[in-house]
């Protein structure tokens, strides 16, 4: 892995993050403010075609998700956190989808067992220490699924 890959993981997934918060922020003042949300989009139209439809973000979670653990695991370290921020970005949009996936990756290269994987464990305790909050912050459960 090279920087340009790690920088464009990194910013793909959190103009991703941005989106769908922004889709959720217009759908929640639709809501609650038609009248200002109505406004707003004629202000701004593009935000009337931001939505993504879930079954997209499902497909784009599962793409992103190998190439995070792959940039995680880098030798290069700038990589490695573009990885690290990626990862945490995807698990804003879906922790009950990301985490666990990422929980048994990160567990099999802190296992005391595994010698052919102990080169990833201070990646993995690194990811570890930014991603247990987000994945705990919707549902505290999800770590022990």
């Amino acid at each position: 892995w090279t920087f340009p890959l790690g920088a464009l993981l990194h910013y793909l997934s959190y103009e991703l993050c941005h989106r769908i918060g922004t889709t959720a922020g217009v759908r929640v003042l639709e809501q609650s403010h038609p009248k200002l949300a109505k406004n707003l989009q004629l202000a701004e139209p593009y935000l009337e075609c931001m939505e993504i439809p879930s079954r997209e973000i499902v497909g784009i979670l599962d793409a992103l998700l190998p190439l995070c653990q792959q940039a995680l695991y880098s030798k290069n370290g700038h990589v490695s956190r573009a990885g690290e921020s990626a990862l945490l970005y995807l698990t804003q949009i879906d922790p009950a989808h990301i985490a666990p996936p990422f929980l048994d990756f990160a567990t099999r290269a802190l296992d005391v067992s595994s010698v052919n994987l102990s080169h990833q464990a201070p990646a993995a305790l690194s990811a570890l220490t930014r991603l247990i909050q987000p994945s705990l912050r919707r549902r505290p459960s999800v770590l022990l699924q």
